[in-house]
């Protein structure tokens, strides 16, 4: 018996379906003392049955039996959901190629002829329980993987309810805001009409301010000294009544005042300038401002309008912290699923290639030991192409998820996507790199290498392209990188009115890695991708 057989099939529950199974008294002897489980049934009926409430690892399946014979019985084994993925190894005497080609077509993955030999039965039961208990173990990763996306979907809709909820907030205040404003502006533009009656009585005047609810003052120009407050913009400040002070004692930016009085020499007015305040006690809010130039006491003068806007301000500054949280969401979930790619391809790749590799090795082995043999080599040639056909298909399966290619850089990874393009597509693909490798930590170059993986997607599935060519270029300052084919374009207004997932997916991708990404596209002139990324000692390894 192989080495591989031994080590693998450990545990596992296997069914017999055999009409004589006292001629199988070695092979159920061979497997229990390896600690397998074996069930027995007579013909394909009780087999039918045995599968469906056992649910087995492996089937071992006469052909020959009464009733409906081991070819009807795989049939309608495969019609069942049930019983549908449980491997089934045909055991039988006939050795022909229109039966094996009837046993495969009915669903079986594997062939054994009578009389058994029990070290190749138990190589390659071996070999289908390892790959049993690996797909149970990529099906149980698949369902995790899907509740974590079940998670981070449910936490995206509060997020998203929480922003909507925000901006609901923030439309209400600035419809308030607007009324205040307008309400403010009318005032003003009734000051404006009463200008020529406020020279002849100072005394209406102040009445007629002080019973406003706007907070106003006047200044004097250019200096700032408060000449007049009324009680809203003393309540405002925290003035006390006949409180002295300089209007720029309260600008939490000195250079912000000097500005609009910059402004008003040139203007003469100004309006709805937002302008930060602190009060005299530390406490600091915002406040749009409206001002114009005039005289007081024959000495020129500002005229200022406050209206307080803090609650507007706090609310912003909330929707931007909201949104900027669900950005590094969205990056720490790509982490996660990149994370994941990675430590399932190094597993498939470590483990199920290992594993494939040795049995590759014994099954060349096992072919030099039959050399006497010309049926047993032909059936181990057959083996050891399945094993490179299955090596294969595991190595594409893991360069998918993450390719080996790039833990070499960038360019290796740029190289092989190239590759598999061209491999799989009749458009033809160049890659072109000037200043060589570019030194990047792992999580920027697995972000440039899927944001032209899926750049060549797009091309492949919507272009109509004939070539397209990869142009990556880096200097110790920079890295620049074009995706540029000769496709049908599209209407990037469009794209963005119908918000283009895929373009969304690739500008945050590069955001979050701190550089920028640009689409030239138009209808009938193909398409180019562009990404500069600053190089600097954060994006280098």
């Amino acid at each position: 018996m192989s080495e591989l057989a031994a080590t693998v099939a450990q545990t596992g529950t296997i069914l017999i379906v055999d009409d004589t199974p006292a001629n199988l008294g070695v092979v159920v002897d061979s497997l229990e003392a390896r600690g397998i489980r074996v069930l027995v049934a007579l013909d394909g009926v009780e087999a039918l049955e045995r599968a469906s409430f056992s649910q087995p690892d492996l089937i071992l399946l006469d052909v020959k039996m009464p009733g409906i014979d081991g070819f009807e019985t795989c049939r309608r084994l495969k019609r069942e959901e049930r019983t549908r993925d449980i491997a089934v190894i045909f055991m039988t005497s006939l050795t022909g190629d229109e039966d094996r080609v009837e046993g495969f077509s009915a669903g079986g993955v594997d062939y054994v002829t009578k009389p058994l030999r029990v070290d190749e039965m138990l190589a390659r039961v071996g070999v289908h329980l390892e790959l049993r208990a690996m797909h149970k173990r990529l099906v149980a990763q698949n369902r995790h993987l899907l509740a974590e996306v079940a998670v981070r979907k449910e936490t995206e809709a509060a997020l998203s309810q929480a922003r909507d909820d925000l901006e609901r907030r923030v439309v209400l205040r600035t419809e308030e805001l607007a009324r205040a404003n307008a309400k403010l502006q009318g005032q003003i533009d009734e000051r404006r009409r009463a200008d020529a009656r406020l020279q002849a009585s100072e005394a209406r005047c102040r009445a007629i301010v002080e019973t406003s609810p706007v907070p106003l003052c006047i200044t004097s120009m250019p200096d700032g000294h408060i000449l007049y407050t009324n009680e809203p913009l003393r309540a405002l400040f925290g003035m006390g009544e006949g409180m002295t002070a300089n209007i720029a004692d309260f600008y939490v930016d000195p250079l912000e005042r000097e500005n609009l009085v910059d402004h008003l020499r040139t203007e003469g007015s100004l309006r709805n300038a937002e302008v930060q305040f602190r009060r005299p006690d530390g406490t600091q809010f915002w406040a749009i401002a409206t001002a114009r130039v005039a005289t007081y006491d024959e000495s020129p003068a500002v005229y200022v309008g406050l209206n307080d806007i803090t609650g507007r301000k706090r609310m912003e500054q909330e929707l931007v912290e909201s949104r900027e949280q669900q950005r590094e969401l969205s990056a720490y979930m790509e982490a996660i699923r990149e994370d994941e790619r990675k430590r399932i391809a190094m597993e498939i790749h470590d483990e199920l290639g290992q594993l494939l590799t040795a049995l590759k090795m014994d099954v060349s082995l096992l072919r030099m030991r039959l050399a006497h043999d010309q049926e047993a080599m032909k059936k181990a040639d057959d083996m050891r192409e399945l094993v490179e056909g299955t090596i294969w298909m595991v190595r594409n399966v893991a360069n998918h998820l993450r390719p080996a290619a790039l833990n070499f850089g960038i360019v290796s990874a740029l190289e092989w996507l190239v590759q598999d393009f061209n491999r799989r597509n009749r458009i033809g693909c160049e890659l072109r790199i000037a200043g060589g490798e570019p030194m990047l930590s792992d999580a920027h170059a697995t972000a440039v290498f899927r944001i032209v993986q899926a750049s060549l997607t797009n091309v492949a599935r919507h272009s109509d392209a004939t070539r397209v060519d990869v142009m990556l270029a880096s200097t110790a300052a920079k890295l620049e990188l074009h995706v540029r084919d000769n496709g049908r374009g599209f209407n990037q207004q469009a794209a963005r009115r119908d918000y283009s997932y895929g373009l969304l997916g690739m500008n945050e991708r590069a955001r979050l890695i701190g550089g920028s990404l640009s689409i030239d596209s138009t209808p009938g002139r193909g398409t180019t991708v562009s990404i500069h990324i600053p190089l600097d000692r954060g994006t280098r390894t």
